[in-house]
């Protein structure tokens, strides 16, 4: 029974009237339109909480990353104090009383002191600004960075600070004299850990300025970089990044999220110092931060409504320039000769498709018939070519295993003789019959015959490793490949030395492709014969240029690169300390490749 034939839908019957040109036209700028529309809508009812939620984010990341930077410096110096203190050599120069001392001594005496400060204090940390320390017997040892200080004043403070740093009893006791900004002093107590005794005071002026160079691992809009704002105990701030307003630093306490002022509104983040009682805060101007993406999305319009203008132009331009070329190029196509047809396109619309699908089922029958001619003879071409590559290679390793062959006569050596010519029958089977492919497994088996019958001929002289991933074994690669290479270290490379020559094959698999890499320790490759491999000359202009040496393995690489393009192939170096590299890089084969590319294994 004969199928009715399908009536096309209104929107196919819609389009069909019209030609190609106006066919963009009705469909593609309706849909851009509306998808620059969609963008829009999302990008402004979406940005704003995004952005919202990364301030949140990075917020979070720049608090704990700072305040763990002021907890662990705070730590650190701890730490640093400790070892000065409990210094028995230290603990033994703060018992001497300096009247006891002549001029000599004294001035030793202050050196000794000063150096053990700077050693064990400054030279690890460069925040450090001034240490001075005062003994039970009321003398005073003061090291400063700024020179110009009056010494008075250090001693001045450290006897303020005595009283209540013996109540703390060792423990740390922070102060702000407000010398400059971001300045702490620390206050701790001197006593002999073994004894218990008192021996003096340490008071170290320290520097919290380092917080201004803090890189944050968040990353902010430029100018929108928060506040880092340290308050103690008693409401003063101890560290400020960037000056504010009173206002708004009188404003931020604990349990603050947000705050406005004058216009602007800020967000604050809050922690405690995990070593002492400070506060930290973070202050971020998110006026200033949304007044940026306010701009960015200005910007994001400014830029839609030009693309729309811009394609709607480009739509019209392209679809006539279309319309034109199909017109032109029919008239080209219709001037050919009428073959038989068949593989035809069928073409309802009244669009200039139809005299194209017309024209394109006249051109079947000629590109069929090129392919029966053009690409079967290309095939047999290239055949011809790799049979005749291998015809080069085979009696070159030929001709060296009958040498090795009679070098074992020579020698008298009949057992070894049968294993050796059992090997060349294997691999004579192998070269000669079978298929041209062979899995990796199969090819190192010849491989290592090969060795076997080297190994023979050259007893200890030669070491040979060898190291395939098992993963690679069931990978499909040309046969006679690898064993060209390892020929080559040892006739060209190694057999001219008067030590051991040592010969390595390393395999490698990567995302897209299997590496076999060949290295020895022997006399190099001249670097004209390496030029002439990566120059890709034909093995013609090889022969013609140079020594039979670089024949082999030209041969190797216009056979891989026949086979499977010039993104595989050979890459030759010398090794400095002497012998040479050479990498063979072919695709990642397994056995259904093998049977899609018609290549049976």
């Amino acid at each position: 029974m004969k199928k009715e034939k399908k009536t096309p839908g209104f929107w196919i019957r819609f389009l069909n009237r019209f030609t190609i040109k106006d066919k963009l036209l009705v469909t593609l700028v309706p849909v851009i339109l509306l998808t620059f529309l969609i963008f829009l809508l999302t990008v402004y009812f979406i940005s704003f909480r995004e952005t919202q939620s990364i301030v949140n984010q990075q917020a979070d990341i720049s608090m704990n990353q700072k305040v763990q930077l002021v907890d662990t410096y705070l730590d650190k110096l701890r730490m640093e104090t400790e070892v000065f203190m409990f210094d028995s050599n230290v603990q033994k120069k703060l018992k001497v009383p300096k009247n006891t001392l002549d001029d000599t001594k004294l001035d030793e005496m202050e050196t000794d002191v000063r150096r053990d400060m700077y050693s064990m204090i400054i030279n690890y940390d460069v925040n450090v600004e001034s240490i001075s320390v005062k003994t039970i017997n009321d003398d005073y040892y003061v090291w400063k960075m700024d020179s110009r200080l009056i010494h008075g004043d250090f001693t001045g403070r450290i006897n303020q600070h005595e009283d209540i740093a013996r109540e703390l009893d060792g423990g740390m006791l922070f102060t702000y004299e407000k010398l400059q900004k971001g300045l702490v002093t620390l206050t701790r107590l001197i006593k002999d850990p073994v004894a218990d005794d008192e021996l003096g005071t340490l008071m170290i002026d320290f520097n919290l300025g380092f917080l201004d160079n803090l890189s944050s691992s968040a990353s902010w809009d430029r100018g929108a970089e928060p506040t880092l704002v340290i308050v103690n105990t008693e409401g003063s701030i101890v560290f400020n990044s960037s000056p504010f307003d009173k206002e708004i630093i009188e404003a931020v306490t604990p349990g603050t999220e947000k705050l406005k002022v004058s216009g602007s509104n800020f967000r604050i983040r809050h922690t405690s110092s995990g070593t002492n009682d400070w506060e930290v805060f973070l202050v971020i101007n998110e006026s200033k931060l949304y007044r940026n993406i306010y701009r960015l999305t200005f910007l994001q319009v400014g830029l839609v409504l030009f693309s729309i203008i811009l394609v709607v132009l480009v739509i019209f331009g392209v679809s006539l320039t279309i319309s034109r070329q199909f017109e032109r190029f029919q008239k080209k196509i219709s001037r050919t000769s009428d073959p038989k047809q068949h593989a035809l396109i069928r073409v309802d619309s009244n669009d200039e498709f139809r005299d194209l699908a017309e024209v394109y089922n006249e051109m079947m029958g000629r590109i069929d018939n090129l392919i029966d001619t053009v690409y079967s003879k290309e095939l047999l071409l290239k055949s011809a070519e790799i049979k005749a590559f291998q015809a080069q290679i085979n009696p070159h390793f030929l001709y060296n295993t009958l040498d090795c062959i009679n070098g074992l006569v020579e020698m008298n050596r009949p057992d070894d003789i049968k294993k050796t010519v059992t090997a060349l029958a294997s691999i004579m089977r192998m070269s000669i019959k079978g298929a041209e492919i062979l899995t990796v497994r199969e090819n190192l088996s010849y491989t290592e015959q090969y060795m076997y019958i080297e190994k023979i001929r050259y007893g200890d002289k030669l070491l040979f490793l060898s190291e395939i991933p098992e993963s690679m074994m069931d990978y499909y690669m040309p046969k006679l490949i690898i064993q060209p290479l390892l020929e080559n270290s040892i006739v060209h490379g190694i057999s001219e030395l008067l030590g051991k020559g040592m010969i390595g094959l390393f395999g490698r698999e990567e995302e897209d492709a299997i590496t076999f890499t060949v290295k020895d320790n022997g006399k190099g490759i001249p670097q004209n014969v390496i030029d002439l491999i990566e120059s890709r000359q034909s093995s013609q202009e090889a022969e013609e240029q140079f020594s039979r040496e670089s024949i082999g393995l030209q041969n190797i690489q216009s056979r891989i690169q026949l086979m499977y393009g010039k993104e595989y192939g050979l890459t030759i170096k010398n090794i400095p300390a002497g012998g040479s590299s050479v990498t063979i890089r072919l695709p990642k084969l397994t056995n259904d490749d093998i049977q899609k590319g018609g290549i049976a294994p």
